[in-house]
């Protein structure tokens, strides 16, 4: 049996006990008399029933609402996890075409081409150039390809490869380093990728 029929089923009985007792003390009121308090005991029973019944919905339908959202919250969650796994993936894949890209020989051309384009756009002096570790053995090439004087120096955040220029008078920095250029390109395949979560 459903609450909603239990608490009429209650409401019910109550208001027969109470007319019954109450008929019995006034056994002389009419027939019509009866009816009309019948009719109102009754009218407000349903009204409490109702009122009762209301609460009760709103309370299921309350806790289905919560239960949807823990739902669709958890669903998201793995949704990220999987996009995050496959975005790992495809950036190992691309710092291992990186790593085979600077062991190559046409690495060398890369920088000192990238080099000169700064140098031409920028003609700044007073100017370090930071490479990776490894990278220190080009410094007389990168020399030649800025054409103004510059000093070459081991830059601790470079990693995968590329340069970064900072000039010491004005604090421009030029970032042509592989680190950031591939995080650069997080941003953009985040966005055209078609992996968004909305």
């Amino acid at each position: 049996m459903q609450k909603k029929d239990q608490v009429f089923l209650y409401i019910k009985d109550e208001i027969e006990k109470n007319f019954i007792s109450w008929r019995k003390r006034n056994f002389r009121w009419s027939k019509s008399n009866w009816t009309r308090s019948y009719n109102q005991l009754r009218g407000e029973a349903e009204i409490d029933a109702k009122h009762q019944l209301d609460k009760e919905l709103a309370e299921i339908s309350s806790k289905a609402s919560i239960e949807a959202s823990a739902q669709l919250e958890e669903r998201l969650k793995k949704l990220v996890e999987k996009r995050e796994e496959y975005v790992n993936t495809i950036f190992t894949e691309v710092k291992n075409k990186l790593v085979e890209f600077e062991n190559s020989s046409n690495y060398l051309e890369y920088l000192t081409s990238h080099v000169k384009a700064v140098s031409d756009e920028y003609q700044m002096t007073d100017c370090v150039l930071c490479v990776r570790k490894e990278d220190l053995k080009y410094a007389d090439d990168l020399k030649k390809a800025y054409a103004l004087p510059i000093e070459v120096e081991e830059g601790q955040q470079i990693q995968l490869g590329g340069f970064i220029i900072e000039n010491k008078t004005t604090n421009v920095v030029v970032d042509e380093s592989l680190d950031s250029n591939l995080e650069a390109q997080k941003d953009w395949f985040y966005k055209t990728s078609g992996l968004m979560i909305k």
